[in-house]
C-alpha cells in the first residue's frame, strides 16, 4: 500500500532520520565507552582506596607492636608487684595514651590478669586469647574481639555498647556486636606476658585518617555491624551500629569473599569494596569497607550525555534545514516530471520536461524525453504496422474466400466425377458380361461351324444323305444369321461403351489436371481407361468386319442350301465348294472367339482400372473436402485478424504523436 506523505516529505523525514539516526547511534556508543571508561576510573579509585585503607590498618597494626615491643623490652619497668604495680600502671597508661593503645595488660603465667593500665584490681579472665598467649614465649599479633565480660572486667563495657540499627538492605544479627573489635598483641614481659589492646569500636582515627588520605567513605565493621564509620546518616550522625546489606553478607562474611561493586550504604550509592578480616586462627570476625560516592561519577556520563544531546539536536535542525533545502531542490522537477508523466498517461506523448536542477534530475529528464521520443516512433511504427496488417489481413481474406469457393466447386467435380466413374464401373460390368455371352455365341458358332464341316464330310460319303445335309446346313446358316445379328447388336453396343468410355476418361483427365499433385494418380488410371477404350473399339470394329464376313458366308451358304434340292447335279462341286466355305467359316469363327476372348480379357482390365480409380477418386475427393474447409477457415483467421487490427489502430489513436 501506498503512503500518503509526498516525496519532498519523504526525502525531509529520511534525511533527518538518518542524520539523527548517525548521531544518535555515535551518541550512544560514546556514552557506553564514556560510562565503561568512567566507571573503569571509579573502580581503580575504589581499589585505590581499599589499599590504603589496608595499609592504614596495618600500619596501625605495625603502630601496637612497636610500641608493645618497645615497653615489653623496657628493662627500667618493674614486674608490676608488691610495691612497683602502681608505678608501673603509671607508665603503661602513660605510654598508651601516647601510642593510641585502649590499655595494656599483664598477665600471668596462669592467664590471670595481674593489672591493667586502666587501674583496677587484677582479675581472672576468660578469654582464650590471653589465656593461650600466657602460655605461650611465642608474640602474637591479629585482630580479635575483646568479649563483653573482658570488657565488663576492665570498666568498658558500657563505653562499648551499640545498638543494633537495620538499613533497607540490610537484617540485624543480634549479638554480633557484643564484645569489641581491636588489635591485640602480645609479648613477653618479666615472668608473665604483656598484651597491647587497640580497640577499634567506636574509635574512628583509622576511618578518618583512610578518608582524609584518599577521600570517599570507609567503614570497620565488627561482623555485619558499623563500628568505625566516616558514613552519615540522614541526621548528620556517624551511622554506627547499621548493618551491611544481606547481598554483602553473603559474598564477604559467608562465602569470604571480597565484594566489589554498587551497593546502597545507609542513605547513597557508592562503588563499594568489602575485605574480610580475620582473627589469628583465620575466623572472620569483621570487614573493611571503602566507597566512593558515585555520583560525581554519574554526573559526568550524564554531562556528556546532555552535551551530546545538544550537538544531537543542533545537528537535526541543521540537517532539518539541509534536507528541506535539498527535498525543494529534488522536488520541484520531480514535481514537473509527475506531470508530463501524468500527461504521457492520458496519451499525449508530446509531453516534455524541463532538463534542470542536479546531474541525477537532468539526466532523468533527458531519459523521460528520450523515452516519449521512442514512445511516439514505436506508436507510429506499430500503427503503420496494424495499417498494413489490415490491408494484408484484407486480401488474405478475400483470397482465402476466392480458395474456399474454388476448392468447393472442385470438391464438388470431384464427386461427381467419382459418381461417373461408379456408374463407368457399372456399365464396365454390363459390358464384361456381354463379352462373355458373345464369347459363348461364337464358340457355339464355332461349333456349328465344326459341325458343317463333319457335315459336309459326310456329304463326301453319303451323297444319299446329301439333302438332309442341305437342310442340316440351311439351319445352321440360320443359326449363324442369328449368331451374326447377336454379335453385331453387341459389338455395336461395345463401340458405344467404348467411346463413352474415352469421353469419361478425358473428362477425368481434366478433372485430374484441376486437382494438382493430389490427382496425378487419377490422371495416370484415365491415361489407361483411355487406352484400353481405344483397343476395345479397335477389337469392335474387327468383330463388326470379322461378323460382316460372317454374314456373307451365311448368306452364300444359305443360298447354296437352297441351290442344293434343285441343283442335285452339282451336288460334288457343291459340296466341295461347302467344304471350302465351312473350311472358310471356321477359320472366322476361331478369329471371332479369339477376338471375343479379347474383349473379355479387355472388359476384365478397364473394370479393374475403374475400380482402381474410384479408390484413387476417393482421397481426392476427401482432400477436396479438406481443402475447402482449411481455405473456409483460413478465411475466417483472416477475418478475426482484421477484426483484431481494427481493434488495435483505435487503441492508437488515443495516442498523440505529434
Amino acid at each position: 500500500m501506498g503512503s500518503g506523505l509526498s516525496l519532498r516529505m519523504r526525502l525531509i523525514l529520511s534525511l533527518v532520520a538518518i542524520v539523527t539516526g548517525v548521531l544518535v547511534l555515535a551518541a550512544w556508543f560514546g556514552i557506553t565507552q564514556l560510562d565503561a571508561v568512567v566507571w573503569e576510573q571509579a573502580q581503580r579509585v575504589v581499589d585505590t582506596n581499599m589499599a590504603v585503607a589496608a595499609g592504614t590498618l596495618t600500619d596501625a597494626t605495625a603502630s601496637v607492636v612497636g610500641s608493645l615491643s618497645e615497653t615489653a623490652n623496657d628493662r627500667d619497668l618493674p614486674d608490676g608487684t608488691g610495691d612497683t604495680r602502681v608505678a608501673l600502671i603509671g607508665e603503661l597508661s602513660r605510654r598508651a595514651d601516647l601510642t593510641g593503645i585502649t590499655y595494656f595488660a599483664v598477665v600471668a603465667p596462669d592467664g590471670s590478669v595481674r593489672l591493667t593500665s586502666l587501674g583496677g584490681a587484677g582479675y581472672a579472665t576468660t578469654w582464650d586469647l590471653i589465656r593461650s598467649a600466657a602460655g605461650s614465649a611465642d608474640p602474637m599479633v591479629g585482630l580479635a574481639v575483646v568479649p563483653e565480660d573482658e570488657l565488663a572486667a576492665i570498666g568498658l563495657a558500657q563505653r562499648m555498647r551499640l545498638t543494633q540499627k537495620a538499613t533497607p538492605n540490610g537484617t540485624v544479627v543480634p549479638g554480633e556486636a557484643d564484645g569489641a573489635l581491636a588489635i591485640v598483641a602480645t609479648a613477653p614481659f618479666h615472668d608473665g606476658t604483656l598484651v597491647a589492646v587497640r580497640i577499634l569500636k567506636l574509635r574512628f582515627e583509622i576511618v578518618d585518617s583512610i578518608v582524609d588520605k584518599v577521600g570517599g567513605t570507609a567503614t570497620i565493621f565488627q561482623a555485619g555491624t558499623r563500628i568505625s564509620t566516616t558514613v552519615l546518616t540522614e541526621e548528620g550522625e556517624r551511622a554506627v551500629g547499621t548493618v551491611i546489606s544481606d547481598t554483602v553478607r553473603a559474598a564477604t562474611l559467608e562465602g569470604g569473599e571480597t565484594y566489589r561493586g554498587e551497593a546502597f550504604v545507609v542513605t547513597t550509592r557508592y562503588l563499594t569494596a568489602y575485605e574480610p578480616l580475620r582473627d589469628p586462627d583465620g575466623t572472620i570476625v569483621g570487614m573493611l569497607y571503602v566507597g566512593v560516592d558515585e555520583s560525581p561519577f554519574s554526573a559526568a556520563t550524564r554531562g556528556f550525555a546532555l552535551t551530546f544531546g545538544g550537538v544531537i539536536l543542533a545537528a537535526f535542525l541543521l540537517a532539518l534545514i539541509g534536507a528541506v533545502n535539498v527535498s525543494k531542490a529534488l522536488a520541484r522537477p520531480l514535481a514537473g516530471l509527475d506531470e508530463a508523466a501524468q500527461t504521457v498517461a492520458s496519451g499525449d506523448l508530446t509531453a516534455q520536461v524541463p532538463t534542470t536542477g542536479y546531474r541525477e534530475i537532468r539526466e532523468l529528464g533527458n531519459a523521460f524525453n528520450t523515452m516519449t521520443g521512442g514512445l511516439r516512433s514505436v506508436i507510429a511504427q506499430v500503427e503503420e504496422s496494424v495499417m498494413h496488417l489490415r490491408s494484408v489481413s484484407a486480401e488474405i481474406s478475400a483470397a482465402s474466400r476466392s480458395s474456399a469457393e474454388h476448392a468447393t466447386h472442385q470438391a464438388s467435380s470431384v464427386a461427381q466425377t467419382t459418381s461417373t466413374l461408379e456408374e463407368l464401373t457399372a456399365s464396365f460390368q454390363a459390358v464384361a458380361d456381354g463379352a462373355r455371352h458373345v464369347l459363348d455365341a461364337a464358340e457355339d458358332a464355332l461349333e456349328s461351324a465344326q459341325g458343317g464341316v463333319a457335315t459336309v464330310d459326310r456329304a463326301h460319303e453319303a451323297m444319299g444323305g446329301l439333302a438332309s445335309g442341305a437342310h442340316d446346313m440351311a439351319q445352321a446358316a440360320d443359326a449363324m444369321t442369328a449368331v451374326a445379328d447377336d454379335i453385331t447388336e453387341m459389338t455395336g453396343m461395345i463401340a458405344g461403351i467404348a467411346e463413352q468410355t474415352k469421353i469419361l476418361a478425358l473428362n477425368a483427365a481434366i478433372e485430374a489436371a484441376r486437382a494438382g499433385e493430389a490427382g496425378k494418380g487419377f490422371a495416370v488410371v484415365s491415361s489407361e481407361i483411355r487406352a484400353l477404350a481405344d483397343s476395345v473399339g479397335r477389337s469392335a470394329g474387327r468383330i463388326s468386319e470379322l461378323v460382316s464376313g460372317i454374314q456373307v458366308a451365311s448368306a452364300r451358304l444359305r443360298d447354296a442350301a437352297g441351290h442344293q434340292a434343285v441343283l442335285t447335279e452339282g451336288t460334288v462341286e457343291a459340296s466341295r465348294e461347302s467344304r471350302q466355305t465351312f473350311g472358310s467359316i471356321v477359320r472366322q469363327m476361331e478369329e471371332t472367339a479369339a477376338a471375343a476372348r479379347e474383349i473379355a480379357e479387355a472388359t476384365v482390365q478397364q473394370k479393374r482400372a475403374s475400380d482402381q480409380l474410384v479408390e484413387a477418386m476417393h482421397p481426392v475427393n476427401v482432400s477436396s473436402s479438406e481443402t475447402a474447409a482449411a481455405a473456409r477457415q483460413l478465411a475466417d483467421s483472416a477475418d478475426s485478424v482484421e477484426v483484431e487490427a481494427e481493434s488495435l489502430l483505435g487503441v492508437l489513436t488515443r495516442f498523440k504523436t505529434r
